[in-house]
């Protein structure tokens, strides 16, 4: 996927600044910046549920406007950051919609490869035990895989997770990640995370791509860009960097009253 000058605005409000971003399968991309960065933003705007000012998106050569919203379904998985339920469905019918771009017709129904790929998912997830049961009946962490599996059924090149860890326990964030991290790996996906956790991100993300005001700040690893100097600049803390086994950890210094 490569992302080339993109703009977007609300009205006259800026919200995205040339976005200038290439970005390779078997990478797991984190993207940080404090709120209203423009993080959320930017995955609407691949996934063309909104509309840049001005730039180019491409997939695979191809420029997002040009693929059908059905195409665009197939190539890319997304977990949005909240998701809520208006039916009492069960964990197989929110796969089975998950296959829903790989319908022949409107008209066909599910066939058995969509059924082998919703039980081939949920066996990799390991949310086969759920599938008769109601999504309602599920926990925080549970739900969360549940919608990261719905997310695959439909075997994309792209997945784009919008703060999946915010609403979860820390073992289970830590548990997502992890998952996160070994699919990208096993189908060699392109994966894209909004996160708001830095250490979360230090702990998995191949790549960190820093946002501020609209625009990318710094692109690089966690152990290049969690440095006291970048922190306070992005988020406006001072901050005490540990390094443990070469990974990098952010803590929050207290400020005097």
């Amino acid at each position: 996927m490569k992302i080339s000058a993109l703009n977007f605005s609300y009205g006259k409000r800026a919200i995205l600044r040339g976005i200038e971003l290439n970005l390779k399968r078997g990478k797991f991309y984190g993207i940080l910046g404090p709120n209203g960065c423009g993080k959320s933003t930017l995955l609407k705007n691949i996934l063309q549920i909104l509309k840049p000012a001005s730039g180019i998106i491409e997939i695979n050569g191809k420029k997002a406007s040009e693929y059908s919203l059905k195409e665009l379904a197939a190539l890319i998985g997304f977990v949005p950051q909240k998701t809520a339920l208006a039916a009492a469905l069960n964990v197989n019918e929110i796969l089975l919609a998950g296959r829903f771009c790989r319908l022949k017709s409107a008209f066909s129904g599910y066939d058995a490869s969509d059924r082998d790929k919703v039980e081939q998912i949920a066996e990799l997830l390991d949310v086969k035990k759920f599938l008769n049961r109601s999504a309602f009946e599920l926990s925080g962490g549970e739900f969360g895989r549940v919608l990261l599996a719905r997310a695959l059924v439909s075997e994309p090149e792209i997945l784009l997770l919008d703060e999946p860890t915010g609403a979860l326990d820390m073992n289970y964030a830590i548990e997502a990640m992890r998952i996160c991290e070994n699919l990208t790996k096993t189908l060699n996906l392109t994966s894209v995370i909004v996160l708001h956790d830095l250490n979360l991100a230090s702990l998995f993300c191949d790549e960190i791509l820093m946002l501020k005001d609209g625009a990318v700040r710094y692109r690089g690893s966690a152990s290049e860009l969690f440095t006291p100097q970048i922190i306070k600049e992005i988020y406006g803390f001072e901050a005490l960097i540990v390094e443990e086994n070469g990974v990098k950890f952010i803590l929050p210094k207290k400020e005097k009253m």
